[in-house]
């Protein structure tokens, strides 16, 4: 099982919820539905010492050269998927995710409370072949389903590396000051507040944006 590495990447999400006015139970009514609607293989991942985390201001054409994480639509900034072991995602990475589903790839698919109609749009792109890990960010113990920690794709993608035996995370394309390139579509204002809990999530890794 995938778990945590902290049980404080756990109790922040409550904060997290908190502080956005969100709902623990709408959290977990997705997490059951994505759950009984993902019918897809579950990866068998066990990562090396030290890895990539890619996220969404990673520059273009970028090729890694370890063993590699991407947060969602960054998956769009790479010139090249071979070092690629898993493609973290709460399915709002369009239109990039979307180029990189079914190419053999393994996802870690999120649920989350105001995200059912993306994951579904995911889980209607793949193939029966594509595997699929599921995550959640409720305190619950949800068959089928693991919460290594975190909020956002690009910290939960760190989580979920050190969870899957990474103990050395290179952080690419991180940062607090813009919405980067490969983020999607999305409320920038809102993006900016979500970045700096992403790097309080780092910062208890010991990890840090780049500023």
């Amino acid at each position: 099982m995938m778990q945590p590495i902290r049980e404080d990447l756990i109790l922040i999400q409550d904060e997290i919820r908190e502080s956005f006015g969100w709902s623990l139970e709408s959290d977990y009514k997705s997490a059951i539905l994505l759950a009984k609607s993902c019918v897809n293989p579950t990866p068998t991942i066990q990562l090396p010492h030290k890895v990539i985390v890619v996220g969404a201001a990673a520059p273009e054409g970028y090729i890694p050269k370890l063993p590699t994480v991407v947060a969602d639509g960054a998956i769009g900034a790479l010139g090249d998927y071979s070092k690629v072991e898993l493609i973290v995602t709460d399915g709002d990475g369009t239109p990039y995710l979307e180029h990189a589903l079914n190419q053999g790839i393994p996802i870690c698919l999120h649920a989350h409370g105001d995200n059912v109609d993306a994951w579904r749009r995911v889980l209607s792109i793949i193939d029966e072949k594509q595997q699929v890990m599921l995550t959640h960010q409720t305190p619950r113990n949800i068959e089928g389903m693991y919460n290594p920690g975190g909020f956002t794709d690009g910290d939960r993608a760190v989580c979920i590396a050190l969870a899957l035996g990474a103990s050395e995370i290179e952080l690419v394309g991180f940062s607090v000051k813009e919405v980067g390139a490969w983020s999607g579509v999305t409320d920038e204002k809102r993006k900016l507040i979500k970045l700096k809990w992403m790097n309080r999530v780092l910062k208890m890794l010991y990890l840090e944006a780049d500023k």
